[in-house]
């Protein structure tokens, strides 16, 4: 099993933070955000990770050659990041998937049991929902029939949407269905869209189950507030 960690942003919501590096080496605590999520892939027998980057890729190479020197690392520049979303960032990492894959936003702060439940899980393809949280307007919610995830958006509010967190898991197979359609997708110069449009549209086809998770740590930091409340959850855990 390979990890994919999209790390292309430019994380324009926490500047200034973000004006000479990464979203990623962000400090939570006393680690980077890529750092906490390295160890857990790491804890999880996961040693091969696709960074995908955008703006200071040198940077992150040069922390990670030093933090990180036992893991197989590829990386994978978009150098159009000021120009298009992470569904291109996604697509360039086609040519380097030879095995199932954990899909990890980059900017994605999470506990190392939750990871180990989605990777022992049966099911082939599955992603972190949590039915009990609020839904803030800005993050993905998964709409759920039958307990199959049929449509992952910002924008879905039904009575059967509920929070979803940016860390998947696919079979090989069903992966690369969902970057055939990524490609169709740009082709028809969707390079703004989020990859999760290209999966709803073939969301009959790759049968994603939901991961329920509700006391693991599992969120986005986005912005300065984001930052302020996982640095207060990580203290608490300890």
């Amino acid at each position: 099993m390979k990890a994919i960690i999209l790390a292309s942003g430019i994380g324009k919501r926490l500047l200034p933070l973000t004006k000479d590096k990464p979203k990623s080496l962000i400090n939570v605590g006393k680690k980077t955000i890529i750092e906490m999520q390295l160890d857990n892939l790491k804890e999880n027998g996961i040693k091969d990770i696709i960074i995908t980057t955008g703006p200071f890729e040198d940077k992150m190479q040069l922390f990670l050659r030093d933090k990180c020197p036992d893991l197989n690392i590829s990386y994978v520049p978009n150098p159009q990041y000021d120009t298009t979303n992470y569904i291109y960032s996604l697509w360039l990492t086609k040519d380097l998937i030879n095995d199932d894959i954990i899909l990890i936003h980059g900017d994605l702060v999470f506990d190392k049991e939750l990871l180990k439940r989605i990777i022992e899980n049966k099911e082939k393809n599955l992603v972190a929902v949590n039915k009990k949280a609020d839904v803030p307007k800005k993050d993905f919610k998964a709409e759920i029939e039958n307990e199959i995830v049929v449509n992952i958006g910002v924008n879905n509010f039904s009575k059967n949407s509920f929070l979803s967190m940016p860390l998947y898991k696919f079979s090989k197979k069903d992966f690369l269905a969902w970057i055939d359609e990524i490609d169709l997708e740009l082709r028809n110069g969707n390079l703004q869209y989020y990859a999760e449009d290209a999966f709803n549209k073939i969301s009959d086809k790759i049968i994603l189950k939901p991961l329920y998770f509700e006391k693991e740590l599992c969120m986005e930091i986005d912005t300065k507030e984001d930052l302020d409340n996982a640095k207060k959850l990580i203290q608490t855990e300890k």
